[in-house]
């Protein structure tokens, strides 16, 4: 069906002999991401699972092709040597890496709560920055208009033909690396819509029967309700722009995809989901305690949604059957030291595996050691402890005490519960109650169901 807005052609796409070109171009800019194998996936979701891991990539996110081949194509044919780009972070670093390569001048654009790391990165590789608006849309609004009062050519995160080519080529080197067992599957994280146009758009020509599966966050759904309105026959001009929230995955915080994006990909995609913030978490918390990655929210979509049995069950409904080779891009490593801790801890929260205690003891020596022995023989580990003074006035004699404490399994926090229940009978403390979880972590896979699982396989449940 034809969107009523439309003025690209739905049957545009990228030509792969551009693509090739534009690889030959890039392969001496790029670091090389080579696939990795993932047995912990595997035996959670059922598939034959590979990471790209682009969170490896120079800039540290995929990005730079699409920025890189975009300015390269700028100064070949002379049209300027002034850009200027905005960015949630790793496009703003592509396009200022490639600047100073290709003597290009450079601004770039950014939301004033984009990460430290991102902006830091972007003036260490000589772009001159603007801080502009509290999110990307805001962002973007002032960066095109800045662009012909400035005289400089406006670089587009996603909405060009050039810099989709160039994401084009991630697709390109991945089926280099499996050209002998090619993939079933690829899940492409999406905001925007570039780095799903190029990759969809190779993979398909390449691959007619492949299964293209996009992956975008609750807090920004655009392209998901743009793909579901457009095969309900929702009249409504598509895509469709909806308001954004806050998210993890700030990468891929984007109002409306891109038209042009979404006419490559609105015929190519053979799934189209979305993923909440608590379940992004998880897919952190996997990246780093199974395959020694650190990946930023967007960066972690594609494995989050491997992760959760309701996307499992969708990508069956797809065609994607158990067994199948499934390939998850991990798009992005941009993520700042205070947030990565702060994922990491909600992360084993939401799991059970890390809870928060709250004791009332004397205010004497010793008193304390009770609840340390209890942890010490339930091989718990103390994360934190503090004395509270957020609770009501307390008699001179008594003390208010908060203890975030993990273990392996959820299992063990609830049986130290137990016995601290009975140690403070003994002991003459009050055990207060558990305060409350901080986030829904039945979002995830924790609320796994029967009905999911592989008739074939067992399955446990993996987290989220």
């Amino acid at each position: 069906m034809e969107s009523p807005s439309s003025t690209v052609s739905s049957k545009q796409s990228v030509a792969l002999e551009k693509v090739a070109e534009a690889w030959k171009i890039l392969r001496p800019a790029l670091w090389p991401t080579p696939l990795v194998r993932s047995p912990a996936l595997e035996e959670l979701s059922g598939y034959r699972v590979w990471l790209k891991p682009e969170n490896l990539q120079r800039t540290g996110a995929y990005k730079i092709r699409g920025a890189y081949y975009k300015l390269h194509c700028l100064r070949e044919e002379g049209r300027t040597r002034q850009v200027v780009a905005a960015s949630a972070g790793n496009h703003s670093q592509g396009v200022a890496y490639a600047s100073r390569q290709l003597g290009m001048d450079c601004v770039i654009v950014m939301p004033e709560r984009a990460p430290l790391p991102k902006r830091r990165a972007t003036e260490r590789y000589g772009a001159r920055l603007i801080l502009e608006g509290s999110c990307f849309d805001d962002a973007l609004a002032f960066a095109l208009q800045y662009a012909p009062e400035q005289g400089r050519e406006f670089i587009s995160p996603f909405d060009d033909m050039e810099v989709i080519t160039g994401q084009g080529t991630l697709a390109w080197e991945l089926l280099e690396e499996m050209a002998d067992h090619p993939p079933d599957a690829v899940l492409v994280p999406v905001g925007g819509g570039g780095l799903l146009a190029g990759v969809a758009s190779v993979l398909k020509q390449r691959l007619p029967q492949i299964k293209i599966v996009a992956v975008q966050s609750d807090c920004a759904p655009a392209y998901v309700q743009s793909w579901k309105a457009l095969r309900d026959g929702a009249p409504e001009p598509l895509p469709l722009d909806v308001p954004t929230q806050e998210t993890v995955a700030d990468g891929v915080r984007v109002r409306q995809p891109g038209l042009l994006c979404w006419q490559i990909t609105r015929d190519l995609v053979d799934a189209s989901v979305s993923i909440s913030d608590a379940q992004v978490y998880q897919g952190i918390l996997f990246l780093v305690e199974q395959a020694k990655l650190v990946a930023e929210g967007a960066g972690a979509l594609a494995v989050s949604a491997l992760l959760d049995p309701a996307v499992r069950r969708q990508m069956r409904e797809a065609g994607v059957e158990p067994g199948a080779r499934v390939v998850a891009l991990v798009t992005g490593g941009n993520i700042d030291s205070l947030t990565l801790q702060r994922v990491l801890e909600r992360s084993l929260v939401d799991k059970r595996r890390a809870r928060a205690l709250s004791v009332r003891v004397k205010d004497e020596p010793g008193q304390l050691g009770y609840i340390m022995d209890v942890l010490r023989r339930k091989r718990a580990t103390v994360l934190d402890l503090r004395r509270s003074w957020r609770s009501r006035a307390l008699a001179s004699d008594l003390a208010d005490i908060e203890i975030l404490f993990e273990t392996e399994e959820e299992h063990q926090g609830q049986e130290l519960l137990q016995e601290l229940a009975e140690e403070a009978k003994a002991r003459n403390f009050e055990l207060l109650a558990e305060p409350s979880d901080p986030g829904p972590s039945q979002a995830g896979p924790q609320a796994d169901s029967r009905e999911d699982a592989d008739p074939n396989k067992s399955q446990d449940q993996p987290q989220e």
